[in-house]
């Protein structure tokens, strides 16, 4: 990796403890990679500040990355503008194409360069990508490391700002609020009841919490139906996994294969086909789900952006 934040190499910030002396409390590389995005720029903002550079205003984009400009050394005879960007929240480590844009964007401005930070490290390809541009590569090592050689009071002071609340939810971009973790299986979650009342073949699968059967139904489903909980009032034939009870109400009856951890037929009904009690962990691929989730903006009171944020977890 490149020399990171040669020009913050003043006296007192250009060495650093090895990992193996870290106490709880103290910073780490892990403890960076699992900033909120906000948290990371306002950590590096302050870094640059403290030594001595000219900051200008940051730019937020949709993915997470920021970026601002500065003046490095602004009172010497030898001014030096750079650009720093952090990555992306869902490319919080580097890529050789990640790296390559952001060089485009350099490049358009005049006698800068590109300081570009990702917590989560530079890939191989990455680091020579960034050598072929001559972009400074900075990730949360070399955060920690410049933390660390700060004076305590200082490195104390960005510490007790950076964890100070949920500091590992990551902010929204386009209105800095909090999001908020979503269960992927429970956006797309099916109906919690789900009524039949037709006639004839029933070509869709079927996943529900309660099937109801409605009185007057005369269905045959081609597709295995998954249910926590089933009531029959009409006629309904097919393949059935209830992970519950089903009930069998008066003029209803259910034909084909049933599977149930439990069975109630009432007076008037009638169950047809064969029957077996369900066993403990048959339902299991219904009954438990993989645990899919990310983060989105719930603010309802928000801007119109905030309805495609949507950030993958990291770790």
């Amino acid at each position: 990796m490149l020399d990171p934040f040669a020009t913050l190499s003043s006296p007192g910030l250009s060495s650093a403890k090895s990992s193996s002396e870290l106490t709880p409390g103290e910073w780490s590389p892990e403890l960076i990679v699992s900033l909120d995005w906000m948290r990371v720029a306002e950590l590096v903002r302050g870094i640059a500040s403290h030594a001595g550079c000219e900051l200008a205003g940051s730019r937020v984009l949709g993915d997470g990355s920021l970026a601002f400009g500065m003046i490095e050394r602004p009172t010497t005879m030898h001014p030096q503008r750079a650009l720093v960007k952090i990555s992306a929240w869902n490319e919080w480590g580097a890529t050789p194409e990640s790296v390559t844009q952001f060089a485009q964007e350099v490049s358009t401005a005049k006698n800068t360069r590109g300081i570009l930070i990702a917590p989560a490290g530079f890939s191989p390809s990455a680091i020579l990508a960034a050598q072929q541009y001559r972009i400074e590569t900075v990730d949360a090592a070399a955060l920690c490391a410049v933390l660390q050689t700060l004076p305590p009071e200082r490195s104390d002071l960005f510490f007790t700002i950076a964890t100070a609340g949920a500091f590992t939810q990551p902010s929204c971009p386009v209105c800095l609020n909090k999001l908020e973790r979503v269960d992927s299986d429970t956006q797309n979650a099916p109906p919690a009841i789900q009524v039949i009342s037709e006639r004839g073949l029933y070509a869709e699968h079927i996943t529900c919490d309660l099937l109801d059967i409605a009185a007057g139904a005369e269905v045959n489903f081609l597709y295995p139906v998954q249910t926590r909980a089933m009531r029959v009032c009409g006629h309904a034939t097919g393949d059935f996994s209830c992970d519950g009870t089903i009930t069998i109400e008066v003029g209803g009856t259910l034909d084909g294969r049933i599977a149930a951890r439990a069975l109630n037929v009432l007076e008037g009904g009638e169950l047809r086909g064969q029957f077996r009690i369900l066993e403990s962990g048959d339902l299991e691929p219904f009954v438990t789900r993989p645990d899919r989730w990310h983060w989105s903006c719930r603010n309802l009171a928000g801007k119109a952006g905030c309805l495609s944020i949507q950030f993958a977890p990291h770790g």
